[in-house]
């Protein structure tokens, strides 16, 4: 039958309240791309009490980033159906309500669903209820669910090893050896076991009193590892850091450089660089606190410092081709020596560019920004504090933003250690939120992109809402395309590509103009196609052409697909035949 009077067909007899036709219809028009259109009838079918509607919609909704309105169809069903069940509990554990999955996860459970018996199962194991969570995963992988099976596995071997390790300990603290007692936990730190206390924060614990046991026995080594651990949560990184300065103070040499890198990450400049001077002294020579201020004095253009310390690391730049001299037959470096190595080219390539070094007319500049300064309030103090950063003196620089402490001030101070000090993103959230509950669409784009750039994709989603929200281009960009890319939702992509074109953005001008010539809206997507043929899209010419081709403009259509041809010829490689044909007879 033919697509369009199969959905007139559909369509009649949604209308009509047929049952069983809601849904269908809402499934044609959804596996066309027209989601709008068909979220109504899903609706429909929803409230009519089909529960896979109610799923449908609560899914459309989260991919969009609306997370209420997902939680609300998710709940409509979640009572009586084992599917909604399990959406709404990973819903309200994506956002942090441990507590309602595990709720849901158990009404799931009971519902049938043996998927929401693996998953509460899990979050039990996550905090430590062992012998429940695997009784239960047994139950459901003898349902037929791998995902239970291999978790049953993972558990059962993590606790062997934690067996393992605790008998390891006991014996060193029978022996009273500092150094076995360490050496008993080492496989703590095995970077393939991140994932398994990232799963199971209960492990953290046990994790973290292992350690303390070792610290016990006389390991100053064993406190930094547990301060590792309990550096996890951003709730108790001041008991973090004391355990790693008690290390410090029996005698452990790497703890100084644990606290430089701490320090660094939170924006404390002058303190890790005190205490990377002080690792390197300590240890006669640390390779990495030795990088680490040479990488530092980079930042801050103290370039004479940063390649004596660079250098200082045993790494000849010279004759590892800093200079343009490349010997030949070297062996290929470890990764540390080629960071070393990039650090001594980035040197000279800042000394060779005018642009990287610090405007000597800022210099000129400083001393009446400070007279200014000293006798003035926070406007003075952020002037001042701008100057500074701008000629990358940014320990000064921090203090001055700090003094002034206005929201301007302290977004000035987030992007400049994030962007400039090596600062850790999710650590400088708070600089950017105040400026950001103001309205400020930069900042609120900016928390939206930390948080993507850490992997926490609903939060970046929240944020970038915000900011397209309040009118910022890239924001709007970054929503549709998600959209797109990630959800298969092509009209509300559309939308936002719409609005990221209204802040002059070429890109997202060209994909609304695309997306609005496949759905047939030529007229619609010829301005949007023109601007990005205007800001030289290499796509866009051709696409114009075909929206000015289905207009029956086509004069200006063959015109249009010339330029594609001559002035980007990778169109035609592209499009193929049909670019070809239609170049030859627009008509």
């Amino acid at each position: 039958m033919d697509p369009e009077a199969e959905a007139a067909r559909l369509r009649a007899a949604a209308a009509a309240g047929k049952p069983g036709a809601y849904r269908a219809y809402a499934e044609l028009l959804t596996g066309w791309g027209r989601l709008d259109e068909a979220l109504p009838w899903w609706a429909r079918a929803a409230d009519a009490g089909d529960a896979d509607a109610s799923r449908t919609l609560a899914i459309c909704h989260k991919d969009r980033g609306e997370f209420a309105e997902a939680e609300r169809w998710y709940r409509t069903a979640a009572d009586r159906d084992g599917g909604c069940a399990f959406g709404l509990a990973r819903l309200l554990q994506e956002a942090g309500d441990t507590a309602g999955a595990e709720r849901w996860y158990a009404h799931g459970a009971a519902l049938g669903s043996v998927e929401c018996k693996t998953n509460g199962a899990v979050l039990l194991a996550a905090r430590g209820a062992w012998d429940t969570a695997l009784e239960r995963l047994a139950e459901a992988s003898a349902e037929g669910d791998d995902v239970a099976a291999h978790s049953r596995r993972a558990i059962q071997n993590m606790l062997r090893d934690l067996d393992g390790w605790r008998a390891a300990l006991a014996r060193a603290e029978a022996e009273g050896d500092p150094e076995e007692a360490y050496e008993a936990l080492r496989e703590l730190l095995d970077p393939e076991r991140k994932a398994m206390f990232e799963r199971y924060p209960r492990m953290v614990a046990e994790a973290e009193a292992l350690y303390a046991g070792a610290a016990a026995v006389g390991s100053a080594k064993a406190l930094v590892d547990q301060a590792l651990f309990i550096a996890r949560d951003d709730g108790r990184w001041a008991e973090a850091r004391a355990l790693v300065e008690r290390a410090h103070e029996r005698g452990y040499d790497g703890a100084a450089y644990v606290l430089g890198v701490w320090a660094e990450e939170n924006g404390e400049l002058r303190t890790a660089e005190e205490w990377y001077r002080t690792a390197d002294e300590a240890d006669g020579g640390h390779m990495w606190a030795c990088f680490n201020l040479g990488v530092l004095c980079v930042r801050q253009r103290r370039l004479e410092e940063a390649e004596r310390w660079l250098r200082a690391t045993g790494v000849d730049g010279v004759e590892a081709g800093v200079d343009g001299v490349e010997e030949e037959g070297r062996g290929p470096f470890d990764g540390g020596e080629e960071r070393i190595v990039a650090a001594l080219r980035d040197i000279a390539a800042i000394r060779a560019d005018p642009e990287r070094m610090p405007p000597p007319e800022w210099e000129e500049r400083l001393p009446g920004l400070r007279a200014r300064a000293e006798d003035g309030g926070p406007d003075a103090w952020f002037a001042y504090a701008d100057a500074l950063d701008r000629l990358y003196r940014l320990p000064e620089a921090a203090e001055w933003y700090r003094k002034a402490g206005t929201p301007r001030a302290l977004l000035a101070l987030g992007r400049m250690l994030y962007e400039g000090g090596g600062a850790k993103g999710l650590r400088m959230v708070p600089y950017y939120e105040p400026a950001a509950a103001e309205g400020d669409a930069g900042a609120a784009y900016d928390i939206g992109r930390i948080y993507d750039e850490a992997g926490e994709r609903r939060t970046a989603q929240i944020w970038f809402r915000r900011a397209a929200d309040l009118g910022h281009g890239r924001a709007a960009w970054w929503l549709g395309w998600t959209s797109e890319e990630r959800g298969g939702d092509p009209q509300h992509a559309e939308r936002w590509y719409v609005r990221a074109a209204r802040s002059g953005l070429v890109p997202p001008a060209f994909l609304a103009g695309r997306s609005m010539v496949r759905r047939g809206a030529c007229a619609e997507a010829e301005p949007l196609l023109r601007m990005a043929c205007e800001g030289e899209h290499e796509e866009a010419p051709y696409w114009l052409a075909e929206a000015l081709r289905r207009l029956g403009r086509t004069e200006e259509a063959d015109r249009w697909l010339r330029v594609a041809a001559e002035a980007y010829p990778d169109v035609l490689a592209q499009y193929g035949e049909m670019a070809r044909l239609a170049i030859r007879d627009p008509g």
